[in-house]
């Protein structure tokens, strides 16, 4: 297919990134903000071996699925995928993308946790900013351009407050690093505080989930599994300040990530992407006497590569895996030929996006 600025789209299914697929042409075409049964014209972004990257221009058939978005930056805005359909026809398409990446694996049924509310919730947002262009907003790595989003509607109030302030009469502009003409800007509800940081690392306050109402009843379903085990000892990975093994009775704990400052007693500075993070935690362990019958790890986007190498190493009798990109948990979990998994869980910590949490438990086979 030659590259032309506009073609015909029909959508005939959904990907997992929250874009319409339409098979119209000799090469699949992607296109944001459509749904099932959308029909139009849409304008050619990007185009790779195979496949085409367009932005919608025009509607001649509607899904009867669509609805108006509530969020007047829908359109344009990069960070919400479904505000124009149903939260059911949300979830579905989430559970179906999550089927196809997890089918190898044998997995159980899928227990979906969805929301309450599809708005209002994110206690944490990072907008990027221009100054010579004088632009606050979220970048759109599509358009390559800076979208402004002074009405985020998934932002909880307090953030919708601060963005109101900072969009008005452009105060944005004085309270920016005047220093450096680029960069971003991250605005968090905190232990009932508004912090806001320009230039610092990601949750630089301290990280917690987006989402305090999704956590809490992912770290439930995790109590309810740990109940059925007899005080077993836990290692936790990527523990953070705790937040998932806190809660759950052990007979010792030790959770494990990178600390400017540790936490407290039981917990130890490493970087798990280290090349001797294994053995030096091995180590650990063995001078502690520890053998943890349960690994609870929370990996970021890239997931745990060697978990298998991990699993060998520690032996636990079982496994509970939390991520927020399937991609990267399908692929850890596919070679651990020793274990089993029980339970797998979609939690909606993301609503509107195509973005969402899983849970996985696995138990050593006998």
């Amino acid at each position: 297919m030659s590259l032309q600025s506009t073609i015909t789209f029909k959508i005939s299914s959904m990907d997992s990134l929250g874009q319409g697929v339409s098979k119209e042409t000799n090469k699949i075409t992607f296109i944001p903000k459509t749904f099932i049964g959308d029909e139009g014209k849409a304008e050619i972004i990007s185009e790779k071996k195979g496949v085409v990257f367009a932005r919608m221009k025009s509607l001649s058939l509607s899904s009867p699925s669509r609805i108006e978005p509530i969020c007047p930056h829908f359109s344009s805005c990069p960070s919400c995928h479904y505000l124009h359909v149903s939260y059911e026809d949300e979830l579905k398409i989430k559970e179906e993308a999550l089927k196809r990446l997890v089918y190898k694996l044998n997995p159980p049924s899928i227990t979906v946790l969805g929301s309450s509310q599809r708005l209002e919730y994110r206690n944490r947002i990072q907008l990027h900013y221009h100054l010579p262009e004088k632009k606050l907003g979220f970048f759109d790595h599509q358009a390559k351009t800076i979208i402004p989003v002074p009405q985020c509607s998934i932002s909880i109030p307090q953030i919708s407050e601060e963005l109101r302030r900072l969009y008005s009469e452009n105060t944005w502009i004085k309270e920016a690093p005047q220093n450096s003409p680029s960069g971003h800007v991250e605005i968090y509800w905190l232990n009932n505080k508004l912090q806001v940081s320009w230039n610092k690392p990601y949750a630089e306050g301290g990280f917690t989930q987006v989402f305090e109402t999704m956590n809490q009843k992912l770290k439930e379903h995790l109590l309810l599994w740990m109940k059925e085990k007899s005080a077993p000892g836990i290692l936790d990975l990527f523990a953070g300040n705790g937040n998932l093994s806190h809660q759950l009775n052990s007979s010792q704990r030790l959770c494990i990530d990178k600390y400017l400052q540790i936490p407290g007693e039981n917990f130890y500075s490493q970087d798990l992407y280290h090349n001797q993070a294994l053995s030096n935690v091995a180590k650990l362990l063995s001078q502690k006497k520890f053998q943890p019958e349960v690994l609870l790890l929370d990996p970021p986007r890239s997931g745990l590569k060697n978990l298998q190498q991990w699993c060998e190493a520690i032996r636990p009798k079982s496994i509970a895996y939390v991520s927020c990109d399937p991609h990267t948990m399908a692929r850890d979990l596919s070679n651990l030929n020793n274990y089993q998994i029980t339970h797998l869980f979609l939690i909606d910590f993301f609503p509107s996006t195509f973005h969402f949490e899983t849970m996985v438990f696995l138990e050593e086979k006998t």
